[in-house]
């Protein structure tokens, strides 16, 4: 086994290529700069979450398909933030919008048990191997009820996260979420 001398990061070079790059992408985004100036009149920081801010302007994305998007200056783009995780299945999947048009005209939302509740429960099951399920509404809520969970299985309270990384927006996680 060979042992590796360690890499000096050269950080001088390392701030001027993200210098260079930003100003690469700034150039690239000027219908994203007019529609931050535009949504700063209504949204908070011109965004719906502070997790989408972004200097000088966020990025702001008009459509999707498969893995891909395109913001408001018509850039393509390969969506790796795939909606925090949520559409690993790409955007504007055919049998997707499928069962969706077929439940549409039935009603989407009744906030009440239904039978595809059910349907889906048993196929995550059989799939999984895990005989019960609780559905949440986001992220956020998942993460709330996983630490319930520990924290009153384990008795313990200490919380540990991914430096830098989403976990929520929630007291307990929206703690360091920015690596600097």
């Amino acid at each position: 086994m060979s042992v590796e001398s360690p890499v000096t990061l050269d950080r001088k070079r390392i701030q001027e290529l993200i210098r260079r790059e930003e100003e690469q992408l700034n150039a690239r985004t000027p219908a994203s700069g007019r529609l931050f100036r535009r949504a700063n009149e209504v949204l908070s920081a011109g965004v719906a979450s502070s997790y989408q801010l972004r200097d000088p302007w966020p990025i702001y994305l008009e459509r999707g398909a498969g893995p891909k998007v395109w913001d408001v200056d018509g850039n393509e783009m390969w969506d790796f933030h795939n909606g925090f995780g949520s559409m690993v299945q790409g955007h504007a999947h055919p049998a997707i919008g499928r069962a969706i048009a077929d439940r549409y005209g039935l009603g989407t939302h009744f906030a009440a048990p239904t039978e595809d509740a059910v349907v889906v429960a048993e196929d995550l099951a059989r799939r999984w191997g895990l005989p019960t399920w609780r559905y949440t509404n986001s992220g956020s809520e998942a993460t709330m009820d996983a630490i319930r969970i520990a924290r009153a299985y384990t008795g313990r309270d200490t919380v540990m996260k991914i430096f830098g990384s989403y976990h929520g927006h929630h007291d307990t996680v929206m703690v360091s979420i920015v690596v600097e």
